[in-house]
């Protein structure tokens, strides 16, 4: 599995409220992505930065996701964004109580 690190600027005249509905609006184009096994939106409003955590099944996917159309989207929409490429082997899953590795995907 590979996570991604998503990162980007914020206006500060966003609110909570208002990134909230804005990621509320992206929310479907993700029940469809290639590989994509989950995605968490993230926020510091303080520090005006917000972003994913996304998890896919292999790096090819996050890498075919992470385009260079996709990098301009996520741009003109807030700002460039700052991206990390994670491994990761092991899934502690409290909610359906199991340890997931990537080996059992």
């Amino acid at each position: 599995m590979i996570i991604v690190e998503v990162t980007f600027k914020i206006d500060s005249s966003l609110t909570e409220e208002i990134l909230r509905e804005k990621f509320l609006e992206t929310a479907p184009i993700y029940k469809s992505t290639p590989g994509l096994i989950r995605k968490n939106y993230i926020s510091d409003i303080k520090n005006n930065i917000a972003g994913g955590i996304y998890c896919f099944d292999n790096m090819l996917n996050a890498q075919r996701w992470f385009d260079d159309e996709r990098i301009e989207w996520i741009t003109n929409r807030y700002s460039k964004p700052k991206l990390k490429f994670y491994e990761n082997y092991v899934v502690v899953d409290n909610e359906s109580k199991k340890i997931i590795s990537d080996d059992n995907l």
